[in-house]
């Protein structure tokens, strides 16, 4: 009878320990946020999930709502919201793989994005003095049949667009016009190289929105007033560049920027003209300028 409660005492412990090792503590949720409450059709808004997990478990997410995508991480994602609009419930899962689990769930509201009402932004390019020929001839620059990718290298001679990207309440695009080498400094043109862009815009509607334009560019370092730049709209010019000197011959150099303020376009018709000239034929190398053109809604 002895070594029976002996064994009935060991027994009973075993089953206290068995019982204290299966026994698993809850998930908790302790934060679920998105970085806007609002979000834009086809625009990604990032969500964040903090959770605790009382056996320090290693806890899997899971993100939940009836349309859009999402690109998961650890504890937090992208989702990508649908094309229509509404409030949608977005639910994030949290789970210790072994039972224990937790789920918190925020409303977020959709909109369609807001286009920006103009039309007639459409580049009419030109250039001359290029040994590769007229812009009109060469169906790479017309920023029409083929566009530029927007890296440096894979530019063409003379002009370069890209196409055209229309977030919420915006329209963006980037030009570029890429200088032939001079004769006299390695290269074949011996020419004085000129390039205009030139688009009519119509702004449509009853409120103006707002053209902003950066530029930058690399120029000659022999002389100033070289490789120039202008930016004109509605006849009034509103920026320009050029060459940066400095007596270093046959070398380049970022060029002198005169940035162009933001400019507010009434409704109407307006037209930007934007005019490059090497100014001469010699000390170019390497020399370019890149132009990001906005047009966007004010909020």
């Amino acid at each position: 009878m002895r070594y029976l409660k002996y064994f009935s005492y060991i027994f009973t412990g075993l089953l206290l320990l068995v019982g204290c090792e299966m026994e698993n503590n809850s998930v908790e949720i302790l934060s679920f946020s998105a970085s806007d409450s609002v979000a834009v059709s086809g625009e990604g808004i990032m969500l964040y999930c903090e959770a605790q997990d009382g056996d320090d478990d290693k806890l899997l997410f899971s993100w939940e709502t009836s349309s859009g995508t999402f690109s998961t991480q650890p504890d937090s994602t992208e989702w990508i919201p649908p094309n229509e609009k509404g409030v949608y419930l977005v639910t994030c899962k949290v789970s210790d793989g072994v039972g224990a689990s937790d789920a918190r769930t925020i409303p977020i509201r959709v909109y369609p994005p807001t286009p920006v009402p103009v039309s007639g932004l459409e580049w009419t390019l030109t250039d001359n003095g290029l040994l590769n020929g007229p812009n009109s001839s060469n169906h790479n620059n017309t920023g029409i049949t083929d566009y530029w990718d927007g890296s440096v290298e894979n530019a063409d001679y003379g002009w370069n667009v890209t196409i055209q990207e229309a977030p919420d309440r915006e329209i963006s695009q980037s030009l570029q016009f890429k200088v032939e080498d001079s004769a006299n400094c390695g290269g074949n043109n011996s020419n004085t190289q000129y390039g205009t862009a030139t688009a009519n815009i119509q702004v449509a509607g009853s409120n103006p929105i707002t053209l902003e334009l950066e530029f930058s560019g690399i120029g000659e370092a022999q002389s100033t007033g070289y490789d120039k730049i202008e930016f004109i709209l509605d006849d009034e010019i509103i920026g320009s560049g050029e060459a940066p000197g400095g007596g270093l011959g046959c070398t380049s150099d970022s060029v002198i920027v005169n940035p162009a303020s933001p400019q507010s376009l009434n409704p109407g018709p307006h037209t930007l003209i934007i005019n490059f000239t090497t100014n001469d034929a010699l000390y170019h190398v390497d020399a370019f300028y890149e132009i990001t053109l906005k047009l966007s809604v004010p909020r």
